[in-house]
């Protein structure tokens, strides 16, 4: 039996607090005629959350603060298909629409009534979804592998003394945008020197105090490892550290047979719910 083709996409639940309760953007596509969240198609290269993140600003001229995953839907297309949407709670505090052909509308829509205002079924199964806590912080980790910091052979003797290189650094610097929108807790890194630069820029950019953490040093053992993971704070924590480390945390999220990509200066962000992985993208770096 021949697989059916699935399209990936992913999108924003905006919500802000109006004057009487809590409001959900909703946007219109004269293309349809249809009233819908903003969502659209993976672009080449692009994870779920970078997309959510993407659209959002481009159909509804939001820059979200990403909140909890909500989850995803999925529906047959008319071209033979199948589509997978992916969304998150977001929230704004402002806005910047611009009409476009492609959404020439936008409403906000009290939580209450959203459900009636949506125009497709499958969409009110994410109205559905929104009860009780969906607008809490996230359970989230960003998991950060250290920028590049060249050969450990040509490095200072303590190896965790090697600095960042030229290109570890402008790696570092890419973390500020590139995690634009995460709202983070704590930052948590192992000592070395590479690991303890890789975090300075966006530490400094959140006024935030990075945490020295031994069990994030290259050479910690597994169970110090995922002891850590149990007793992180709570929301988003930002934990920066070596690939076996970053290795050891992925597989003890997603399973030992998952063999993850782990470039110098990347990012998982793993969103967990009560306490067990709900989705998981990859962010390359940037520079």
């Amino acid at each position: 039996m021949r697989d059916i083709p699935v399209e990936q996409a992913a999108g924003g639940v905006v919500w802000r607090e109006g004057p009487e309760g809590v409001e959900i953007l909703l946007v219109h596509r004269p293309r349809y005629d249809d009233w819908t969240f903003p969502k659209g198609k993976l672009e080449s290269g692009e994870c779920l959350i970078e997309c959510a993140r993407r659209e959002v600003r481009e159909e509804a001229g939001v820059r979200p603060i990403i909140g909890r995953y909500l989850g995803d839907i999925s529906y047959d297309k008319q071209e033979g298909h199948r589509k997978e949407v992916h969304y998150w709670a977001m929230r704004t505090d402002g806005i910047e629409f611009v009409p476009s052909s492609e959404v020439d509308r936008i409403r906000w829509v009290h939580e209450g009534s959203l459900a009636d205002q949506v125009s497709y079924p499958t969409e009110r199964s994410v109205c559905e979804r929104l009860v009780d806590g969906w607008r809490d912080p996230a359970e989230r980790i960003l998991l950060v592998r250290h920028a590049d910091a060249g050969k450990r052979d040509c490095g200072p003797d303590p190896d965790s003394a090697r600095p960042l290189s030229k290109r570890g650094h402008a790696e570092a610097e890419g973390l500020v945008k590139g995690l634009e929108g995460f709202p983070v807790d704590a930052i948590l890194t192992s000592y070395a020197t590479r690991c303890r630069q890789t975090v300075v820029p966006f530490a400094a950019a959140r006024k935030s105090v990075p945490q020295l953490a031994i069990e994030l040093w290259e050479e910690s053992r597994p169970s110090e490892v995922r002891a850590l993971l149990g007793n992180r704070p709570e929301g988003t924590s930002l934990l920066c550290s070596h690939r076996p480390i970053v290795k050891t945390i992925l597989r003890a999220l997603m399973g030992k047979s998952h063999n993850p990509v782990l470039k110098k200066g990347s990012t998982w962000v793993l969103d967990l719910a009560d306490g067990k992985l709900a989705t998981a993208n990859y962010l390359p770096p940037r520079r």
